[in-house]
């Protein structure tokens, strides 16, 4: 039997034996002399003496991967997207819809929608995880579910394109700070042109030279209200001097924030705004608060019908039907001139098409060029002695590479991501090997 000594290791630096790892104790055998052979080596070997399937039982283990496990500690058999609303809830907003009168064609697949689901396996591994694909309406604007899983993703690629391009670029924190200006309610009639000009103006007095801003006409929490002109702002405290990129404030004062939005609209509109004004402000890092900032983009990327249903349905706070706003004969609401006015400003609401976001000053399309020259002369710093700095990658202009992602290409990594096995990098099948109806076994939590 082989003994274990404490012998003087001339790979050793410092007591830390290169061979055992240990920073105390080199346990090295005598035999080991030429630090060739390991402890595990000689494990392996002793135990083939023992066990002579040892060797193929070790490769087998090599090979094993391991199972998933859920936050519950069950065993994870299938991947299942989330699907955002319960079945109760999509049965509830259907009904509402029905009531107020909408097309009963739409309707149908409105309650359809993510009611089948189609699995599929691991090409090269039968036995891992399967994944689960639900059926989709794609009704986007109509649809709660196809509305959410769109703003979702646009999210998601909207959020790679800043942490992949810029954030991971910077030697600074890049932080987003969200922004939202109001209106008093004389002026919810605005031009939405002369609103733009008006934010630009606001966010140039502050000197934010990247953001972006969806101007939006409803109240979230009243979507079916009278019109309500708002913007929701986003920017990154990015900053330009003397041809270089360096961090901006992220952190504003919020009464000189009020006050400077208020002479604003003195300036633009003539109106005096008694009081202060509403705004709100707040800020998260690009790379430390991901889905703070993954549910602020959804927020701008989302349709008005995600409002409704918020408030009909899930949280109950407004009921637009209520029984005794309405007569009723056999049972049935009748047309009257209540249930009328409520049905045309659904359908306003469903006809309307998603706000559109504006992206402005270093975040352009026009300004990319700019924006890529900038981050590159952020990392040629000049070195203490004045000596040339020396860089591994150089492209034609002198500078380090850099290759802009498009928002087409993450889009295409997310799609191609959502295709390969998590367990072991495989594809999937391109055919589902099998198909059923939701049994209601992955509602989401609420």
């Amino acid at each position: 039997m082989t003994t274990f000594q404490k012998i003087n290791c001339e790979n050793c630096i410092k007591g830390f034996c290169n061979n055992c790892r240990d920073p105390n104790l080199c346990l090295c055998a005598s035999v080991h002399h030429d630090h060739k052979s390991t402890i595990e080596e000689l494990f392996t070997k002793k135990m083939g003496e023992v066990i002579p399937t040892y060797n193929e039982f070790k490769k087998q283990m090599q090979s094993y991967v391991p199972p998933q496990y859920t936050l519950y500690g069950e065993p994870l058999k299938d991947i299942k997207p989330n699907r955002w609303i319960t079945l109760g809830e999509q049965k509830d907003f259907t009904e509402f819809l029905n009531t107020v009168g909408c097309n009963p064609d739409q309707l149908d697949k409105l309650e359809w929608c993510a009611s089948e689901w189609e699995k599929y396996r691991c090409a090269v591994h039968h036995d891992h995880s399967k994944k689960v694909k639900y059926i989709a309406c794609g009704k986007r604007g109509l649809c709660p579910r196809c509305s959410k899983a769109y703003a979702s993703k646009r999210a998601a690629i909207m959020y790679r394109w800043i942490r992949q391009n810029v954030a991971d670029r910077l030697d600074f924190d890049l932080k987003m700070n969200e922004i939202v200006l109001t209106l008093p309610e004389s002026l919810h009639d605005m031009d939405q042109k002369l609103f733009a000009e008006m934010i630009k103006f606001f966010m140039k007095c502050f000197e934010i030279e990247a953001y972006g801003y969806c101007i939006q006409t409803r109240h979230s929490k009243d979507p079916l209200a009278e019109r309500y002109v708002h913007s929701h702002i986003l920017s990154l405290n990015l900053k330009t001097t003397e041809n270089r990129i360096h961090e901006n404030n992220y952190y504003f004062d919020v009464d000189d924030m009020r006050d400077i939005w208020k002479g604003t609209i003195f300036n633009f509109t003539g109106v005096d705004v008694k009081g202060n004004v509403n705004l709100h402000t707040e800020y998260m890092s690009i790379i430390y608060d991901q889905y703070r900032v993954l549910h602020k983009l959804a927020y701008l990327y989302r349709y008005p019908v995600e409002d409704l249903f918020k408030v009909q349905v899930r949280e109950q706070t407004i009921n637009y039907v209520q029984s005794q706003q309405f007569e009723k004969i056999d049972g049935h609401v009748e047309n009257s001139s209540e249930l009328k006015y409520v049905r045309s400003r659904v359908e306003d609401l469903l006809s309307e098409k998603k706000p559109r976001i504006v992206w402005c000053g270093l975040l352009t399309s026009a300004r990319r060029k700019d924006l890529i020259d900038l981050i590159l002369n952020a990392g040629l710093n000049e070195t203490l002695d004045g000596t040339p700095y020396s860089i591994l990658q150089i492209d034609n202009n002198q500078k380090p590479a850099f290759r802009w992602k498009s928002m087409k290409e993450i889009e295409k990594e997310i799609d191609e991501r959502s295709k390969i096995c998590r367990d072991c990098g495989s594809p999937y099948e391109e055919e589902p090997y099998e198909r059923g109806n939701y049994p209601g076994d992955n509602e989401p939590i609420l």
